[in-house]
């Protein structure tokens, strides 16, 4: 998964069936291609994962169905990342490369851990990685210790050495994330991460924590970048309590400010402080997201300029939101979810599960900045559940 976040303003789909489908294939390293036991192998973005045996040999076994990264890491060797479908029937050969071993000053001074600026810089990369929603604070980032950070004027690197692993006691999930990159920025206070994540689910001490997991995990679902391109995928936005409209720049004497074009309708929506009271909300059409010659019915392509924001009016900006957003945001009331979207590169694809590519194609500010790795959900979740 790979996220590029501005947090300045902050900031019934059927799924595909789970058909009996698996991967296969052989880990090897090094010079002599010598078989890699215990390397780990997985489906980005899911809960499919596996290590691979004493020969190299591994099998990911009722994998869903459709496009996605595969990730393989082995310790002291590079990571390799390829996509695939997981419908192909193919058997899979992968060569790690041994990792160079760099000693020169600047790197030795970057991976140094007894640095006094590490606890700092720790806490600012929890703080822009896994987040400072409800959910976030619920989580235990378990190996810090595989962390190194550079820092160099307003931006902060960091890099891991071994898969991260991040405890998520609210949503009932350990993830371990292979951090091929993170940068924060503060002057623009700005976030860019590329990661692929496999969420291993927890077994619950009880049923009364099954269905807490439950409920967290409809609740960060709902409203969601995942929930948002899901219901783009199937043309349900407004059922599913999404809307949209064209936002363009306009310069003026000291500033550039964000102009919302006129909305091709308006839909009445229940209010959230009074549920006897309908507010007029305006909204476009799906179109106004889509390359329309490119797209099809099961292949939605995002193509449009300048910037569009997202509403989800089933749910209001919950206080710990309102109260972290800059002072320019000082005195709204209390308001729906609402986000900034915009599109670095034409020609986005959506899938089914609520995935696209590329995914550093698209960025956002507002809500969807605020809900980061704590929030996140893996893209075989199906909300229709009540069952782990």
């Amino acid at each position: 998964m790979k996220q590029a976040i501005t947090l300045a303003l902050a900031l019934g789909l059927a799924l595909p069936a789970f058909a009996q489908l698996s991967l296969s294939g052989r880990v090897i390293g090094g010079p002599k291609q010598e078989p890699l036991p215990f390397a780990s192998v997985f489906l980005a973005n899911t809960t499919k994962g596996t290590t691979t045996d004493e020969k190299g040999n591994f099998t990911l076994t009722n994998v869903p169905d459709g496009k996605y990264d595969l990730t393989v890491s082995f310790l002291g060797y590079s990571t390799l990342r390829t996509t695939v479908q997981t419908r192909d029937t193919k058997t899979y050969r992968f060569h790690l490369k041994p990792l160079e071993v760099q000693l020169n000053a600047v790197k030795v001074k970057a991976r140094r851990r007894d640095d006094p600026d590490r606890p700092r810089q720790l806490a600012l990369f929890k703080n822009y990685f896994i987040g400072a929603t409800d959910n976030a604070k619920q989580c235990t980032l378990l190996n810090p210790q595989v962390l190194t950070f550079r820092q160099a004027g307003d931006t902060l690197w960091a890099e891991a050495s071994d898969l991260l692993v991040i405890k998520n006691e609210a949503l009932g999930y350990t993830l371990n994330i292979q951090l091929s990159n993170f940068e924060y920025n503060d002057r623009t206070n700005s976030v860019i991460y590329d990661i692929s994540p496999v969420f291993l689910p927890l077994q619950p001490a009880d049923s009364v924590q099954t269905n807490r997991w439950i409920a967290n995990r409809k609740r960060a679902y709902r409203g969601s970048i995942m929930h948002f391109m899901r219901a783009l995928y199937k043309d349900q936005l407004e059922q599913e309590g999404f809307l949209v409209q064209r936002v363009v720049e306009k310069p003026g004497k000291n500033t550039t400010r964000l102009v919302a074009l006129p909305p091709a309708k308006t839909v009445s929506v229940r209010s959230l402080v009074n549920d006897k009271k309908w507010i007029e909300h305006p909204t476009d059409l799906r179109k106004i997201l889509l390359d329309t010659l490119q797209s099809t019915p099961t292949r939605p392509i995002l193509s449009f300029s300048d910037f569009v924001q997202v509403v989800y009016v089933n749910e209001k900006e919950p206080l710990a939101y309102r109260n972290a957003r800059t002072s320019l945001q000082a005195g709204h009331s209390i308001n729906p979810q609402r986000s900034m979207v915009w599109l670095l590169e034409q020609g986005i694809a959506v899938e089914a599960n609520g995935h696209f590519w590329p995914a550093l194609g698209v960025k956002s500010r507002g809500y969807w900045s605020w809900e980061l790795i704590g929030d996140e959900l893996p893209f075989d979740y199906d909300p229709s559940l009540n069952s782990l």
